[in-house]
């Protein structure tokens, strides 16, 4: 599986960012925060109601990056997924790390994939016939390499035992070399393109994409297949309202790019911080919300794409 792995450069300006502003960690941590926060009179809006100062930027980034890299051309993207979930999204937890797992940790996990899946799609609310809300988020599998990791296991718990090598591993001997995997029969990503694949045991056996935690990973990456980081920055961040690295990498699965150069970057810059350019903001911001729109209203034009 091909992903990009960004390294800790673009954390370290994340976490410079942080320091600077001094509240913005207590900030992230709360939905009353105000720091760039993300305009709620834009959810019942339609695309004309995009604010002009934003409309260069947006049109110029899907345009001249989302088009030209076909990072919206796959039909896996997470619109994709929620559509062919039936208004759900189901994740395994691929735990690569030599820690154990409490009961209470696993739960807070599961609930933070959902809190960090819906500050992005609350925005879609109500907006250019999106049909859904709130967007159930479910774990629906561990994979871990000892079983005995996931402490005080639950009945109807699922855990996945098998492992492969991690290639990284070869070249980062810091980086476990068993990678926990669950079954590809049970995976969206290796069946999206088969829209009469039935999946054992029913759709809600599926997973869409993998929370993937990584001891000794640095920053973060995504994508359609789900979001890596590292295991220790899950754990410290996982009861904070919104996690910067988290929320950024879910926005690749959305299909939005970085904007590490700045030949990336719109020629006029952008109007309004985003979460999408390491270091530039901690938080979804309205300028992330509209190209997430944006993006939502160009995709929808093709109507074979998009069936409940």
């Amino acid at each position: 599986m091909s992903i990009r792995r960004k390294w800790m450069l673009g954390f370290l300006s994340a976490a410079l960012t942080v320091s600077l502003t001094g509240t913005a960690a207590a900030l992230a941590k709360t939905p009353q925060r105000q720091a760039n926060a993300v305009s709620q009179a834009a959810i019942a809006a339609s695309l004309t109601d995009m604010p002009e100062a934003l409309r260069p930027s947006i049109e110029w980034v899907y345009n001249n990056r989302m088009l030209k890299e076909n990072s919206v051309g796959r039909k896996n993207l997470i619109f994709d997924q929620i559509f062919a979930g039936k208004g759900t999204i189901n994740y395994v937890v691929r735990w690569q790390s030599p820690k154990n797992l409490t009961l209470q940790q696993r739960q807070d996990i599961e609930r933070m994939l959902g809190r960090q899946l819906n500050n992005w799609t609350k925005h879609l609310k109500g907006y250019d016939g999106w049909p859904y809300g709130d967007i159930p988020v479910k774990v629906v599998g561990w994979a871990v390499a000892n079983p005995a990791q996931i402490l005080n296991k639950q009945p109807h718990e699922i855990v996945y035992t098998q492992t492969i090598v991690d290639e990284l591993s070869r070249t980062d001997p810091r980086i476990p070399s068993a990678l926990p995997v669950a079954p590809s029969a049970l995976s969206r990503f290796e069946h999206f393109n088969d829209r009469n694949y039935v999946y054992p045991g029913g759709l809600d056996k599926r997973f869409d994409m993998y929370l993937w935690a990584t001891a000794n990973f640095g920053g973060g990456a995504g994508g359609d297949w789900g979001q890596r980081m590292s295991d220790e920055y899950i754990l410290s961040t996982v009861n904070n309202y919104e996690v910067h690295i988290m929320e950024h990498e879910i926005g690749h699965g959305f299909g939005l790019p970085d904007f590490y150069g700045a030949q990336d970057r719109p020629p006029g810059g952008f109007p309004l911080p985003t979460i999408m350019w390491a270091g530039n903001s901690t938080t979804i911001t309205d300028w992330d919300a509209w190209l997430l729109r944006y993006t939502w209203s160009q995709l929808k034009k093709d109507a074979q794409r998009f069936q409940p």
